[in-house]
């Protein structure tokens, strides 16, 4: 059995590949809407939910796991830790896959670096007018704590759980942009005309999370870009190719 803990563009590409070679797996999701887009087959058992480590490692025994590939978003900190955990309390193979960071040296004028969301809220204090919150509706609290609710404008899944705890945070539904991505350079430079946007957030989440086109739509509009650093972690097996990735579990598995 090979066990996948997915969340992202690539691990649905991961899942689709290996059902297509006949292999049964796991595929574990955060969230239900998650559950939904992962490929319906026979062969894959879907679970939607966030497993702590003791429930990661209570599943791979009792499934027979022998591999696991974490394929989660690259700040999903706490669900690697966990699952690096399991696999070494139960003697498990642990695979990690995430693409190579993408080159924004092209862009290193427009970008302002902050190391965690509060230290871009800081910067942000010090920058005038509406900002485009392109980091998911999980962090929102942390800048409708400490900035005017009137001056956000948070891009979220089109998912009734996430408008309303946008609601709830005091965001009113005009400033909610509910769309499911990816999304062009050009659709972006459209969100940034039409919510007359002059600071962009975003996370330093790959070529998968769309960045390139933000930025280029960022430079285009002339508005600046806080960047979040990706959290320091030290994974264990990294593999920023698929094809190896895919090669190296067939050898496993059989």
């Amino acid at each position: 059995m090979i066990m996948i803990l997915s969340g992202t563009k690539d691990g649905r590409e991961i899942v689709s590949i290996l059902l297509d070679k006949g292999y049964p797996l796991i595929v574990t999701t955060a969230t239900a809407y998650g559950g939904t887009l992962i490929e319906k087959n026979d062969l894959c058992s879907i679970i939607s939910k966030k497993l702590n480590r003791e429930e990661m490692e209570r599943l791979i025994i009792e499934k027979k796991v022998e591999v696991l590939i974490d394929a989660t978003h690259p700040y999903a900190v706490e669900v690697s830790k966990n699952a690096m955990d399991a696999c070494e309390n139960t003697k498990t193979i642990y695979f990690r896959f995430q693409r190579e960071n993408v080159d924004l040296d092209q862009y290193k004028n427009l970008i302002k670096y902050a190391f965690t969301y509060e230290e871009g809220v800081e910067i942000l204090k010090k920058i005038d007018g509406n900002i485009l919150l392109t980091t998911g509706s999980k962090t929102l609290d942390i800048f409708a704590k400490d900035l005017k609710k009137e001056r956000l404008f948070p891009r979220v899944l089109p998912v009734s759980k996430v408008i309303k705890s946008c609601e709830q945070l005091g965001i009113k539904p005009s400033n909610i942009i509910a769309m499911q991505g990816p999304f062009s350079i050009e659709m972006n430079m459209e969100m940034i005309k039409k919510y007359k946007i002059d600071v962009m957030v975003s996370k330093e989440s790959g070529d998968i999370g769309g960045i390139i086109q933000k930025l280029e739509a960022a430079k285009r509009m002339e508005i600046p870009v806080i960047l979040i650093k990706r959290p320091n972690i030290v994974y264990k097996n990294i593999f920023e190719n698929m094809k190896l990735l895919i090669e190296k579990v067939s050898e496993i598995y059989g």
